[in-house]
Formats: structure tokens, C-alpha cells, sequence
């Protein structure tokens, strides 16, 4: 059995690395958000606001569009408004799309067009405040900041689950004159027939790639070493921070926070976390 998400994440990842993946890709992630990792099971958990920490988010940059057709794995024919061609079954002859027939039974073919993205300015008082927040009690070992994001204006993705998986594309009115490119499957496709298809999603507005960080395990077992342990709701009471968890924050914030790897589990529904 194919699982589509594996295969997202592999396609994905050759070109983003560690980046964290939204599944589904309805999942609206934003700078500022908060996750909540309990063993790999990762739920919202509200945003910094709601903690009253406050940061400065960049404005978004372009990043272009990313194609991936699975390495050659992925065979595309598109037909113009108005022309015949007997591979397709599916569409009318005045109708514009696209066939895609998938060679590799682990492939897939991954379209984000208008891609823009945004972070936070500075980690320093990011640090500063989850090391507050950690000693008061408020901040916890499996919480999660998001801290850059990336969007896109569209999207289109289809995962085989066969090697001889295939779909029609019908794209919308609204494509531009002139050659079809992969480009305008993005957000302007629809599946009009298929087989052996394992996902397949067409739509505007999406945020695919977020980054997250969280306070450094070997950092929190410094703390609990020379400190002893955090009272859950307490902290340490009325101690006050120590001066030199506060310095640590401000002088290198890698050595108290760390971006950790995305589980590699499908993710479940982010829902938020009671």
C-alpha cells in the first residue's frame, strides 16, 4: 500500500530538507502559531499572542514556483482548447488539459506556483521569553513555535498509487493563451478521470513548509541539572531567572532553542489541543 504522504514528504524533501511538510495541505500554519508535540502526535496549541509574547514577522519574500515530476517518473500531455487527441476520454474536445501517467508506482507530481516566504526577525527575544516562561511554569518541553513560513498562491499535487497510475486535468477558462506549461495546473486543474491515483488535491491559498523551534533538550537538562525540576503551573515559584539562562538567551540563541525533525508518521488533523 502507498502511503501519499511518505511520498509527498520524499518528493518534497530533495529539494527542502528539514523544512516541516502541512498535511493535509488545507493546514493553515502562520508565524507565531504553536504546536504541541506529544511522542510524534503534533497539535495546535494557540499562537504567542495568546501567551503574550510578541515578535517582529519579515515581509514576504518571493521564492518563485517549485515543479517536482518525480525524476522523470512522470509522463505529462497536455491538450489545447479546441484540439483532438485519443488519449484523452475524459475531456470534451473543447475543453484544455492536461494527461498525467505516472511510470514509478512511488511517485508523484508536485506544483506550488506564487511561492512567498516570511520569518521572524530575530530568535533573541524569542529565546528570552520561552526561557522566562519555562522557569515560571508556562512553557513546556513539547511546545513548539512556528517561526517562518512559506505560501503559495496555488497548488497541485497527485500521488500514484500504482505504476500504472494516471489522471486527466481539466483547467480552467481562465489559463492565459499561448503553450501549456506545468505551471498552469497549479490551483486552475481539475481531476476529470483517473485511475490508481492515491491523493490528489487542486487549490489556492496554502501555506506548504513552516519551520518550528522549541527549547533545546540539552539546554532543559542543564537547567534541571543545576536547578533541580519545573513544578508544572509553578516553576520555581517566586526565584526569579537566574541572569545566566537570560545571557545564554540573548548571546546565542541556538544554544537554548533548536529546530527539531518533523515526525515521520502522517501527520494527524491538527486540531487544537485541550
Amino acid at each position: 500500500m502507498v502511503r501519499a504522504f511518505a511520498v509527498y514528504r520524499d518528493a518534497m524533501r530533495e529539494a527542502w530538507g528539514d523544512w516541516w511538510l502541512a498535511w493535509p495541505l488545507l493546514q493553515r500554519v502562520a508565524v507565531g502559531d504553536v504546536l504541541h508535540d506529544s511522542q510524534g502526535s503534533v497539535r495546535a496549541a494557540g499562537t504567542l499572542a495568546d501567551r503574550r509574547i510578541g515578535f517582529e514577522e519579515t515581509a514576504p519574500e518571493s521564492r518563485g514556483a517549485f515543479v517536482h515530476d518525480a525524476g522523470c517518473g512522470v509522463d505529462v500531455r497536455f491538450k489545447a482548447s479546441g484540439a483532438t487527441d485519443p488519449l484523452f476520454s475524459a475531456l470534451a474536445e473543447a475543453e484544455a488539459g492536461a494527461l498525467v501517467r505516472f511510470t514509478k508506482r512511488r511517485s508523484a507530481l508536485v506544483v506550488y506556483r506564487g511561492m512567498a516566504g516570511s520569518g521572524m526577525t530575530d530568535t533573541r527575544a524569542l529565546a528570552d521569553a520561552l526561557v522566562r516562561r519555562y522557569w515560571q511554569g508556562r512553557w513546556d518541553a513539547g511546545l513548539l513555535a512556528v517561526t517562518e513560513v512559506v505560501r503559495a498562491d496555488a497548488a497541485a499535487v497527485l500521488v500514484a498509487a500504482g505504476t500504472d497510475a494516471a489522471a486527466e486535468l481539466r483547467l480552467a477558462a481562465s489559463v492565459g493563451p499561448g503553450p501549456l506549461q506545468l505551471l498552469d495546473l497549479a490551483g486552475a486543474a481539475q481531476v476529470a478521470g483517473g485511475r490508481h491515483l492515491g491523493f490528489h488535491w487542486t487549490g489556492e491559498t496554502v501555506t506548504p513548509l513552516f519551520r518550528v523551534v522549541r527549547l533545546r533538550g540539552t539546554w532543559l537538562g542543564g537547567v534541571r541539572e543545576e536547578f533541580g525540576p519545573v513544578q508544572p503551573g509553578r516553576g520555581f515559584g517566586d526565584e526569579p531567572v537566574p541572569p545566566v539562562l537570560l545571557e545564554q538567551a540573548g548571546d546565542d540563541p541556538s544554544a537554548v532553542l533548536e529546530s527539531p525533525a518533523q515526525p515521520s508518521a502522517e501527520p494527524e488533523p491538527v486540531e487544537e489541543a485541550s
